[in-house]
């Protein structure tokens, strides 16, 4: 039988071979259940398939070496399951234990819980026996011990008058009110009684006295608060009326805190530090009358409950009219104390004093338990004051600066490093300032997180009051400088170094101080609401406090030059005047006064345009090898030619208007062209006072053409010079006697050697 059921297991098993072999032949079986079939730890795994595809695709190597790493992998899988086995065996074993033990514990438990039951037992039938054998005797105790009570309580009534006058003499009064209390009712039932009538009488008079007594200590001005509510509840206690208490309690606690509002008023301090000075006060202010407002809230509340809202009213009324009194005076104390010179260490002092104010008065208004605005309105008070006076105290410290510079200037001074010092200068200052002032929205400052004090302060007081009216005030210092004459008139280096400084402000100093507020202060940029001054008004009123100082330094410039020449000319008698040998002096020193001029506006500003040289100006040049110098037309005029001034009159006529007092740009061309302009102007003017012989005139000559070869490269309009220049020697001719002009060649020589 055994034979037979191997047998077809063998045919079974080459049937399904074959199945297998013909349904991959044929492409019947799927190819995800002919991978499953393939699949070694799939649940599909045909393991005759399996060693039939190795036959069929390996080599024998390679069916010798999977052998072996199956073999190997059956021997992990058994040490794997032995280990297995053994972990699971220990982990049997403990919980055998456990069992065990737990049973043997519950066992024992539940004989425990027995004896207890027995226990119990025992215990109840003992107490049976103690209340039946107690029971006849219960009565009579109970009788005894009420008879026991009224004896005491009748003891303590006759010893009650001695013990209210001795808790009275010794000041216990909580205890003799207690006493009183206790037998004020059975007094009052048993009055009438022969017994108890001289008992009750004296312990009114005793009564009397003690109220007497607390009455005094409750309107006694050291007292505490602890013992001022004692002595109201004591006497609500004795019957007295809690309103005309509550009345009383308001009129002698306005007196105190009044007396806190006189001595804060009449502060008196010492020393140098006034930020030390505000701390210390507004501590004394805080220990005196906010402290003593608070703790009058807080005893009033307490002694009064029942009565809160007959007289809460007049409480509120009295705290607010103490606090409508105190903010004024802390203001007035502050600001005086703080003075105008507000340091950054000041400031920092006076922000944290009042935020400690502003603290412990929110604190009295939660027990007041109104909704006002006494700090946050004192506060920005006084932030408006120290910017007000921080502006002010600004404005002082540039004019004092203004003032120095002034004083002190050096014409050798370098215009561009003057510049950068004196900007550096103006710009420290508000520095300071802004750095002063940002103690006011610090993180840890309490009241600057409300959003309304922090605009109000950024935008109306730092940006208007200090940013923009400083600014405005520094125009106006700058541009009154340029008005000032005599002695105490400013260097015309320092005037043109300040023009410098205002255009500075005008470009980009004022928009990058706006910028760092606007940062600092949590002011929206470019914000302009609430109506604030447009940063351009500020560039504006620079701009044109500029154009001022440049218009300043060109007559100051020029006039020194129009003087020297004036001097000169007055100084010679052009009549009798000697064969000209050389140019004077004077040309020369003025041609240096322009060359200084030119260098220091090329030092601060840009060169400007130049007008294209025209064709009048190339057909006066002389000699292609010479470097731009030039002869002017009339210089080879004959004498017959100057006898008629019909030449010179039609000259005039076609020749441009000469306008001095036009606008100056701030360019280096320009600020030289106005000097040269008025400087020449001065000349023609001096020349048409004076009458010129024949060497006068021809002195005249020499120095017209000595500016002309040298004056170009100054201008940018060479054609305005030419003119001028032109005008000058022309006047001359109709003011000499013998108009006879040199030789062209002779000029030339005399003012290139």
């Amino acid at each position: 039988m055994k034979n037979v059921k191997m047998s077809k297991e063998l045919n079974e098993n080459d049937k399904r071979k074959r199945n297998n072999l013909l349904s991959q032949y044929y492409g019947i079986t799927e190819e995800k259940d002919v991978e499953n079939l393939f699949d070694v730890d799939g649940k599909h795994f045909n393991a005759d398939a399996y060693v039939d595809k190795l036959v069929q695709e390996t080599s024998l190597k390679q069916l010798i070496d999977k052998e072996q790493e199956l073999v190997r992998e059956i021997q992990s899988l058994d040490s794997e399951m032995q280990t297995l086995v053994y972990e699971n065996y220990n982990k049997f074993i403990l919980a055998t234990d456990t069992i065990r033990q737990m049973k043997s514990d519950f066992k024992t438990m539940e004989d425990e819980m027995e004896k207890l039951v027995q226990d119990m037992s025992h215990i109840a039938t003992f107490a049976n026996n103690i209340s039946s054998n107690l029971q006849d005797r219960r009565q009579q105790i109970t009788k005894l011990s009420n008879i026991h009570e009224l004896l005491k309580n009748l003891q303590f009534l006759f010893d009650l008058p001695n013990k209210l006058k001795t808790c009275v003499e010794e000041k216990n009064y909580s205890l003799a009110v207690k006493y009183y209390a206790k037998s004020e009712q059975v007094l009052q039932d048993f009055g009438d009684h022969p017994s108890f009538s001289g008992i009750q009488s004296d312990c009114k008079e005793i009564v009397e006295t003690l109220r007497k007594c607390l009455k005094v200590q409750f309107s006694r001005a050291e007292v505490t608060s602890q013992e001022l509510e004692e002595s109201a509840s004591l006497l609500c206690k004795l019957g007295e009326s809690s309103t005309d208490l509550a009345r009383e309690f308001l009129e002698i606690n306005k007196v105190r805190l009044e007396k806190d509002l006189e001595n804060l008023s009449s502060y008196v301090w010492s020393g140098e530090n006034n930020g030390e000075v505000v701390l210390i006060f507004i501590e004394k202010c805080c220990n005196t009358a906010l402290n003593n407002v608070a703790l009058t809230i807080a005893t009033f509340n307490n002694i009064f409950p029942s009565t809160i809202s007959k007289h809460n009213e007049g409480m509120n009324s009295m705290a607010t009219d103490v606090i409508n009194q105190l903010c004024p005076i802390v203001e007035s104390k502050i600001v005086e104390i703080i003075g105008f010179e507000i340091s950054e260490a000041c400031c920092l002092s006076v922000v944290a004093a009042l935020d400690k104010f502003h603290r412990r008065l929110l604190a009295v208004q939660r027990l007041l338990l109104v909704d006002k605005q006494w700090s946050f309105t004192l506060i920005t008070e006084i932030a408006r004051i120290i910017s007000h006076r921080t502006a002010d105290a600004l404005v002082i410290k540039w004019t004092s600066e203004l003032q120095g510079w002034r004083d002190s200037w050096n014409n050798d001074n370098q215009p561009h490093g003057s510049v950068k010092f004196i900007e550096g200068a103006l710009v420290e200052h508000i520095h300071r300032a802004f750095v002063a002032l940002t103690a006011f929205v610090g993180n840890h400052v309490t009241f600057s997180q409300d959003s309304q004090f922090r605009q109000t302060f950024g935008r109306r007081y730092v940006r208007e009051e200090v940013l923009v009216l400083s600014l405005r005030k520094l125009s106006t210092m700058l541009a009154n400088l340029s008005n000032v004459t005599g002695k105490d008139s400013a260097s015309p280096t320092l005037i043109l170094v300040l023009s410098r400084v205002a255009i500075d402000f005008s470009q980009n100093l004022a928009q990058s101080l706006l910028s760092l507020i606007e940062e600092q202060f949590d002011i929206p940029v470019g914000f302009q609401g609430d109506h604030l001054t447009p940063i351009s008004v500020i560039t504006l009123d620079f701009k044109q406090t500029s154009q001022s100082l440049l218009q300043s330094y060109v007559q100051s410039e020029s006039h020194v030059l129009v003087q020297m020449i004036r001097k000169s000319m007055d100084s010679r008698d052009w009549l009798t005047a000697s064969e000209p040998r050389g140019v004077r002096p004077v040309i020369k020193r003025v041609l240096e006064e322009i060359s200084r001029v030119d260098s220091h506006a090329a030092q601060l500003y840009e060169e400007g345009s130049r007008k294209e040289r025209s064709s009048d100006s190339s057909r006066r040049t002389h000699h292609s090898s010479s470097r731009m110098q030039q002869k002017s037309s009339w210089s080879s005029l004959g004498p017959s030619q100057l006898d008629s001034s019909l030449l010179n009159n039609i000259q005039k006529l076609f020749s441009e208007r000469i306008d001095l007092s036009g606008t100056v740009e701030p360019n280096k061309g320009s600020v030289v062209m106005a000097i040269i302009k008025i400087c020449l102007k001065g000349f023609l003017e001096c020349v048409r006072l004076k009458t010129f012989g024949k060497y006068g005139i021809q002195q005249i000559q020499v120095d017209c053409y000595y500016l002309q070869l040298f004056l170009w490269r100054f201008t940018f309009d060479e054609n305005l010079v030419h003119s001028l220049l032109d005008e000058i020697l022309s006047s001359a001719v109709q003011r000499c006697l013998e108009p006879v002009l040199m030789e062209p060649g002779v000029v030339e020589l005399i003012c290139e050697r």
